[in-house]
């Protein structure tokens, strides 16, 4: 016979356990999704991340593609770059070789023409150590044109960026692994600096010398 308790322990278990299966399905994350098939989960992931929310979004336009003293540059034409380099000045011009395509190039071939030009030796040095092979050339012909400006009886600029500057030089100089074209430019730009005592002449390879 049936103990008379056993039918209420058992109809107690079964609402206990029906009661945990509930709370376990309640307690799951849920995930929404957002109209363009994400999850909202994943995209505040991305976003608080600093990611880009779409690999597939466009470039960024350059405002200074329709600044008409920008345009005049864009040809190469030498008054219109100096023009470009009187009005900005070295700090103008470094600022805007982060916008990449034609106003990166016309910024590299202006800044050699700056009154302050010595003052974006050190973003050059930078720029040039941290580029691709496709960047690398235009950066360190710009460098090699600021550096091989006639010295001056004022006192330097920026000799924090010099310094820099020269490192870099010296770096690219002395990796075999890099265009020997880049390196030759290396070369040029920390012979340039060496005359206004800012390179060791004896750290300067000679390796790329004609024999």
């Amino acid at each position: 016979m049936l103990d008379s308790n056993a039918r209420p322990r058992r109809t107690w278990t079964v609402l206990f356990v029906a009661t945990l299966a509930a709370c376990s399905r309640g307690s799951a994350p849920s995930e929404v999704s957002s109209p363009s098939g994400g999850s909202s989960g994943s995209n505040e992931a991305a976003a608080a991340s600093g990611a880009p929310a779409s690999a597939n979004a466009p470039p960024r336009r350059s405002v200074r593609l329709d600044d008409p003293r920008w345009q005049r540059a864009m040809d190469e034409d030498p008054a219109g770059l100096g023009g470009l380099a009187d009005a900005l000045g070295a700090a103008g011009l470094v600022e805007a070789l982060g916008d990449g395509g034609a106003i990166t190039k016309t910024a590299l071939l202006a800044l050699p023409l700056a009154d302050d030009a010595d003052l974006a030796l050190g973003a050059l040095g930078k720029r040039a150590l941290a580029a691709t092979d496709e960047e690398r050339g235009p950066t360190l012909e710009a460098l090699l044109g600021v550096a091989g400006r006639p010295a001056t009886a004022r006192e330097p600029l920026d000799p924090e960026g010099a310094a820099e500057a020269a490192a870099a030089v010296l770096t690219i100089a002395t990796n075999t692994a890099l265009p020997r074209d880049h390196r030759a430019l290396a070369v040029s730009a920390a012979r340039a600096l060496a005359e206004k005592k800012l390179v060791d002449p004896a750290k300067i390879p000679s390796e790329l010398d004609p024999p």
